[in-house]
């Protein structure tokens, strides 16, 4: 038996549709969250058993069967992520997110688990490592990259909210061997025939693909954002400083779930660029949507957990699972451009 929790969320409604309409194998999964109401409501749609608590009660709760795998699907990760981390840890139970919050990865990899800790299960590690391990397949010698993220069609609510909460924490690049401050700063790359810009972005590459990647020299992500939301920045990092204000912004991000869920365009698609200083070459990924794509990551994850198992200690999912995952993963293709 397996857990999700996050169930009633964007991911986590994603998660369930196509489990149940490509995933006949999977057994239902544990629905958990904090509302009572929807989990009643999905469990009927979906077929499944639902308990609802909330973090806070995590440590007393009870359950008729322990799960195999707690799957979490609710950021914001820096107040979910280390909760589960230890009750998973003091129950003996696999733990899976898809958590993209670099603070977070550095608490999980400094403390280690005596667990699996199958982390960074969604759209931009498991696209993002994917493109840099398969450029480094074909250029060995490729030790400086650069990672560019294009995710179209709408952010959920869970999504800004971490987004919001990093805001304070500045931006940095991985050089030999650890992180390093840089600037924001904006570039430009051409996909598809389109010129992009990108912007300075701290990801959870800059932790965990280095983990796994020792000799590699240097690492900058960047990702594909709004004007608008370059144009503000500034002012947003300043007021956001301002822990009322912090607090009202979340909460209205929060009242705003279902309208940005309904705002998504689910077809559309999503493009990861990996280039080195070393390689001649630029690799492009294209993706479903990037929550689709995350729904298809975390449950092929679940299957090969459920049926192989996982090293214990934290590692993110491509990196335990490589080809075997990402060559079971609809929609995608690669292609080599000059660099």
């Amino acid at each position: 038996m397996w857990l999700i929790y996050g169930a009633n969320g964007t991911t986590g409604r994603l998660v369930l549709s196509i489990w149940q309409k490509a995933f006949p194998q999977l057994p239902p999964p544990l629905l958990a969250g904090r509302d009572a109401s929807q989990l009643d409501l999905l469990s009927q749609t979906y077929g499944c058993p639902y308990q609802a608590f909330s973090l806070a009660e995590l440590p007393t709760i009870s359950f008729s069967e322990l799960p195999r795998l707690v799957v979490n699907l609710a950021g914001p990760y820096e107040i979910t992520a280390l909760p589960w981390v230890s009750w998973c840890n003091q129950h003996g139970i696999a733990y899976l997110d898809i958590c993209g919050e670099w603070r977070t990865f550095q608490r999980l990899y400094a403390q280690g688990a005596s667990v699996p800790l199958i982390t960074a299960a969604g759209f931009d590690t498991v696209a993002g490592e994917a493109a840099l391990y398969f450029l480094r397949q074909r250029y060995p010698q490729a030790r400086s990259l650069h990672l560019y993220i294009y995710a179209q069609g709408g952010f959920s609510a869970g999504t800004v909210q971490s987004a919001l909460t990093m805001l304070l924490h500045g931006y940095y690049q991985w050089q030999a061997g650890q992180l390093h401050p840089i600037p924001f700063q904006e570039v430009r790359q051409i996909l598809q025939g389109r010129e992009i810009s990108f912007f300075s972005a701290t990801l959870a590459e800059l932790i965990t693909f280095p983990a796994w990647n020792p000799d590699l020299k240097h690492l900058a992500t960047w990702v594909a954002l709004p004007l608008r939301y370059a144009r503000w920045r500034s002012l947003l990092e300043r007021v956001f400083a301002w822990q009322p204000f912090a607090e009202s912004l979340l909460w209205w991000v929060r009242n705003r779930r279902a309208a940005l869920a309904r705002r998504m365009h689910l077809a559309a698609e999503s493009f990861v660029l990996a280039a080195a200083a070393e390689a001649p070459e630029a690799l492009l990924l294209r993706t479903p949507q990037a929550y689709v794509f995350t729904a298809w990551t975390v449950l092929r994850s679940v299957e090969l957990f459920l049926a192989e198992g996982a090293a214990p200690g934290p590692a993110s999912a491509l990196s335990r699972w490589r080809e075997r995952l990402w060559g079971t993963l609809p929609g995608t293709w690669t292609q080599w451009q000059p660099a």
